[in-house]
């Protein structure tokens, strides 16, 4: 049996981490970028899963990642309990979906990561589920007009077309990771 070499398991890991929480400082650009950040990490962060899950065939690699990304999110205060269960959640239903399609297959991590890059929408959720609450804090934070952007979003529509985007950006992402990594 081949044995793991936890290092750079470890280093792809805080790697997804940072790629993740950097994307999310595009939302200081515009209100658009805030919404969308999480299609543009679901597409960088592929590399780093891709690299982790090259390594790793068991179940557990979106598990990891998603424990980490919210631990981290909730020991510098950007998230709650809620939202990292969410997120870690995702990285669960990721592990099956990437178990259940073969997983060392191109076609298990294929459909596996739109599933684990979804779960950094739960990041922002209160947007569509307290909607006013999530207006008077960025009204607060980045002023009337950003909040206003916001706003634009803030609908089932708004949601869908997030998820939607994630999770098309989340299989581009891989693909692309899997013909660039060998």
């Amino acid at each position: 049996m081949k044995q793991i070499n936890y290092f750079p398991i470890a280093g792809f890991t805080a790697l997804y981490v940072v790629t993740v929480f950097v994307t999310a400082f595009l939302g200081f650009v515009s209100p658009y970028a805030w919404v969308f950040f999480p299609v543009v990490a679901s597409l960088l962060g592929a590399f780093s899963y891709y690299c982790v899950a090259l390594r790793w065939h068991q179940f557990g690699v979106g598990t990891l990642l998603t424990f980490i990304l919210g631990t981290f999110l909730l020991a510098i205060g950007e998230c709650d309990m809620q939202k990292a269960l969410l997120i870690l959640l995702a990285g669960i239903l990721s592990d099956i979906v990437r178990g259940i399609m073969g997983s060392a297959s191109t076609n298990g991590l294929s459909f596996a990561y739109p599933v684990l890059s979804l779960g950094v929408i739960a990041w922002i959720l209160p947007l569509w589920t307290r909607t006013a609450w999530y207006y008077d804090g960025a009204t607060e934070e980045l002023g009337e007009n950003y909040a206003k952007g916001l706003m634009q979003f803030a609908s089932v529509w708004g949601f869908l077309l997030v998820v939607v985007a994630t999770a098309i950006a989340g299989f581009v992402g891989i693909r692309s990771a899997s013909k660039i990594i060998r």
